[in-house]
């Protein structure tokens, strides 16, 4: 009776154990990110909803958007981050993102998503849309099946950016604040990071390099410039900026050819700057652009 007992109870504990595994296996924590894109009327006040798929046809269940890390999600030009749950399906291969056409503004347009699958964190997916999803834009299509593709932290390493940067000539164009650049690409974003070279940086007519060090981001779409508007006389006159990302051998032109004050312009201290071109100066030396117009 003694042995009956005990292995009922192993039996007992090892059913346990498979329920409790099983529940761990299938269900997982998913980090999505999600960028509206950056054109008039993109931003959605409808329904949005992602669907992930594995292989062997493994998908998860519909999955509703929502609990943004933003009041207001899929914005213009913003990008609303999600930790949601859903099925365990391993790797994934691919996506479904659609929205219920609902809301006083419906249609929308997606610029990329990125997926991590919260149990496996060193690895990262992602994918460009680049589309809107509007019964009255494009195509007509509210729903899109989008290929994920893989990006591990082991390919994540750090990687060099060269940045110079422009004052205008303006009068008063120079300024003390501290400035503050966001770079962004297809694999992801930096954190905002302070341009500071020791030296007497921003000056009217003068260009000042920096070099930063983090992981890639890809191939760069934007870049957020911004200062802390601290100082006595914090207006400053941004011309352009470049950026050289020293492991792909790519420079990256940003016009911007306006002030960031408070009491000029739009009287915003920060804004978006999107590349002249990604590869009309590929491998040429910096150097050499910034020897141009005497700057």
């Amino acid at each position: 009776m003694d042995d009956i007992w005990s292995k009922s109870t192993e039996l007992v504990d090892i059913k346990w154990l498979h329920n409790n595994l099983l529940i761990c296996y299938i269900e997982t924590l998913y980090a999505i990110i999600v960028y509206t894109g950056d054109k008039r009327g993109a931003g959605t006040d409808s329904q949005v909803y992602i669907t992930l798929f594995g292989n062997n046809e493994k998908r998860t269940e519909k999955i509703h958007l929502k609990n943004s890390n933003n009041k207001d999600p899929f914005e213009r030009n913003q990008a609303d981050k999600f930790c949601v749950k859903g099925d365990y399906i391993g790797e994934l291969t691919k996506l479904r993102i659609e929205h219920d056409n609902t809301g006083r503004l419906a249609g929308w347009f997606l610029d990329q998503i990125i997926v991590t699958n919260l149990s496996d964190p060193e690895t990262t997916y992602f994918t460009t849309c680049n589309e809107w999803l509007a019964k009255d834009e494009g195509d007509g299509q509210i729903s899109r099946d989008l290929i994920l593709n893989k990006q591990s932290s082991e390919i994540q390493k750090d990687n060099q950016y060269k940045i110079t940067v422009y004052t205008g000539n303006q009068r008063d164009a120079g300024t003390d604040v501290d400035v503050f650049i966001t770079l962004y690409g297809n694999l992801g974003e930096t954190d905002a990071i302070k341009l500071d070279n020791k030296n007497n940086n921003f000056e009217a007519g003068k260009k000042d390099e920096f070099t930063i060090e983090c992981p890639t981001v890809g191939t760069l779409n934007k870049i957020l410039i911004a200062h802390n508007n601290q100082d006595f006389a914090p207006n400053w006159f941004l011309d352009r900026i470049l950026i050289e990302d020293v492991n792909a051998h790519h420079i990256y032109e940003f016009l911007c050819d306006r002030w960031l004050a408070k009491d000029e312009n739009d009287k915003q201290t920060a804004c978006f700057l999107f590349p002249k071109t990604s590869s009309d100066h590929e491998k040429q030396p910096i150097e050499a652009m910034c020897k141009d117009d005497g700057k």
